[in-house]
């Protein structure tokens, strides 16, 4: 007998109204963690959100449950994932012509330019009058520091009839950061709800700098289809409050800005609930025919089915952390008491192709800036991977122990810890069957689950770090391992023959599904609603392989911490594999990435087991900023420290010199 309290719950969901309930689809995949600011402004304004993960499509009965439709757009064809088909553009037709509202938000990295396309065909044939462009808006102004060096056009909310959007009794928004756009260009002006300032552009090969039209650039528009509306706007503008798969564009120093970002996604939120303030958009007008046989690859061709998959989950957004979690657990007396302090320096800087061995004057200056800079950690690629006796030649290991040698030299009388880092890019393989994507594309990145490429690139780099780790007790404090660049894996990926084997070994009906060619295998899972269950055995894969080095890494040396950078916050199968696999109860693993705001979404998952204490990335160029209160609070309050790495700095404004950044690191250290 089913409990009378699921049964009231059962029921009252069943009465809810229909105008309240929003529908989040990515064909991303993302992590539901990744979307907790996407959703905030609409759970704010009052819509109950669901997210169906693992089947991001449409179906027939989606029509009659929500009314609010946020389609996240996918990666492909420049990275993996999942893409819109011709069953999605059906029912989003039926959706807006029946009085629903549909959120389009489209990728403005450099990626998803198929459902640009496929978007921008829909639009034509609805008679919106808005594209999508394919090229980022840069700005030449470059008005606020970022972590990541990327700053973003700051952008200015329209007048939606005589006041700019949800604006109070007229109150005027001040611009505002929305993360990254593309151009969106309208046939009518009024269709704008918010827009760059003139100093936006994009690049494009000629001329080098195309300006905008009319001085501002569009990045949010909509229009009235049928009893409906459209909404465009980039994905990234959508998740402008929180992490997502990519790292943050907000401004570093600025934090009462996002307050003003926050408040024109709440109005925004709050616009779709009010259908008598839609007549300021343009209607749409007389459409043409959708073509997609011209697609820059194909678009699938298939109806949309009546309801999702069995097996086929949503779930409630936003997650709530517990604020228990806040901060990582058995922290160590050193970081609770100083907080990471971290110049991040390859020991072996890359030259013509091939790592080569630091001048002595070089290690000395970094030493000193080491020490004038109040550090208390090195970390960066020790190049162990030419360690390797069976690959690597002679002299490639001799510069590293050289290397080694020096580093230890220098080190040993400051008080300066190091942390010697694998690069993942270089971990030394055999060659082997390349990363798949949902296409069965080859991909860049190796088979995740290759085993040349753990038992030949990772184990054996890992085992020479840790012999130093047990040579050097007091002086090497944690091993990394740094996934900083253009190999790591998102859903929608990893489709190889050695990762396929392993994760349908316990879906059922294995020799059926191993017979699969490659392009056949993501829409095979995804349509049978087994793709949760098949992206769970990678990831315990991932995690069973890395547990079995860090297993071996303690018994040369108990005490050791282990510690990870990347480009963004841990998202995706194979990254969470590793930490799962490396995670050790009495000891947090060290984070470093670009993320500002991690406290909630760390909080999340060390409430599934993951202890992660985290350092922020700090541009060099942000040191010489006047709001030092402000840039403390985010380091060792928001954050658990932070991480510096003066050999990156090119684009993040005016080079501060070496001596000039360590006085300014000591003012940040007091």
């Amino acid at each position: 007998m089913r409990p009378v309290g699921l049964t009231a719950v059962l029921l009252l969901s069943a009465c809810q109204p229909q105008a309240r309930r929003l529908l989040v689809l990515d064909l991303a995949l993302s992590e539901p963690a990744l979307l907790n600011g996407t959703v905030q402004p609409w759970r704010d304004e009052g819509y109950n959100v669901e997210y169906r993960r693992f089947y991001p499509h449409l179906v027939r009965a989606d029509l009659e449950h929500y009314r609010v439709l946020l389609f996240l757009l996918g990666r492909e064809p420049e990275a993996p994932s999942d893409a819109l088909t011709a069953g999605d553009l059906a029912l989003l037709t039926e959706w807006v012509l029946r009085g629903g509202v549909a959120v389009l938000g489209y990728d403005a990295d450099g990626e998803g330019y198929l459902d640009r396309w496929t978007t921008n065909r829909w639009l034509d044939f609805l008679g919106t009058g808005i594209s999508i462009g394919d090229r980022l808006l840069e700005d030449t102004t470059a008005r606020a520091l970022t972590t990541t060096g990327r700053p973003q056009p700051w952008v200015e909310a329209r007048t939606v009839g005589d006041e700019p959007l949800g604006s109070p009794l007229g109150e005027v928004y001040e611009s505002f950061p929305l993360e990254r756009n593309n151009v969106v260009t309208v046939r009518d002006h009024s269709a704008l709800l918010a827009v760059t300032s003139s100093h936006a552009f994009v690049r494009a090969p000629r001329p080098p700098r195309t300006a905008s039209p009319r001085g501002a650039a569009g990045v949010v528009a909509a229009a009235r289809v049928g009893e409906g509306l459209v909404l465009v706007i980039s994905r990234h503008a959508l998740g402008a409050l929180g992490p997502q798969f990519r790292p943050t564009t907000a401004p570093l120093q600025q934090p009462g800005a996002l307050e003003r970002t926050r408040g024109f996604l709440n109005a925004l939120a709050r616009w779709t609930r009010r259908p008598a303030e839609w007549a300021h958009v343009p209607p749409a007008a007389r459409g043409v025919p959708v073509a997609l046989q011209q697609a820059p690859i194909p678009v699938e061709l298939v109806p949309p089915p009546l309801v999702p998959p069995v097996g086929v989950d949503t779930i409630t957004l936003p997650l709530v952390p517990d604020p228990k979690l806040d901060r990582a657990t058995s922290i160590p007396e050193w970081l609770r008491q100083q907080g990471m302090r971290v110049l991040w320096a390859p020991l072996l800087p890359a030259r013509d192709g091939r790592h080569v061995v630091r001048p002595g004057a070089s290690l000395d200056s970094l030493v000193a800036l080491l020490d004038v800079g109040g550090f208390n950690l090195l970390g960066g690629d020790a190049d162990p991977s030419a360690m390797d006796s069976v690959h690597a030649r002679w002299d490639e290991r001799d510069a590293v122990r050289r290397a080694w040698a020096a580093a230890v030299g220098r080190l040993e009388p400051t008080s300066v810890a190091w942390i010697p880092v694998l690069d993942y890019a270089h971990a030394r393989r055999n060659p082997a069957d390349s990363s798949r994507g949902a296409r069965g594309e080859g991909l860049a990145a190796p088979c995740a689950l290759d085993s040349a490429l753990w038992a030949e690139g990772i184990s054996g780099a890992y085992a020479a770090l840790g012999r130093l780790a047990a040579e050097q007790r007091t002086l090497v404090i944690a091993l990394g391992l740094d996934i900083d660049g253009p190999r790591g894996y998102s859903m929608g990926q990893e489709f190889c023959d050695a990762a396929w084997r392993r994760g349908i070994a316990g879906l059922g009906d294995a020799a059926r599904l191993d017979s699969l060619p490659s392009g056949a295998r993501y829409a095979a899972l995804r349509d049978a609603g087994l793709l949760a269950r098949y992206y769970r055995a990678l990831e315990d894969e991932v995690a069973t392989r890395a547990a079995a080095v860090r297993d071996r890494i303690l018994k040369q040396r108990r005490d050791v911490y282990f510690a990870f950078r990347l480009p963004q916050p841990p998202a995706d199968w194979f990254t969470l594999g590793l930490l799962r696999g490396f995670g050790l109860p009495d000891r947090p693993l060290l984070l470093f990435t670009p993320e500002l705001r991690t406290r909630q979404l760390l909080s999340l998952y060390r409430s599934g087991g993951l202890n992660l204490a985290h350092a922020v990335a700090l541009p060099p160029a942000s040191l010489a900023a006047r709001d030092w209160t402000s840039l403390k609070r985010l380091v060792f309050e928001e954050n658990d420290g932070f991480w510096l790495a003066p050999d990156e700095a090119p684009g993040l404004g005016k080079r501060v010199p070496l001596d000039s950044l360590g006085r300014l690191l000591r003012r940040l250290a007091r």
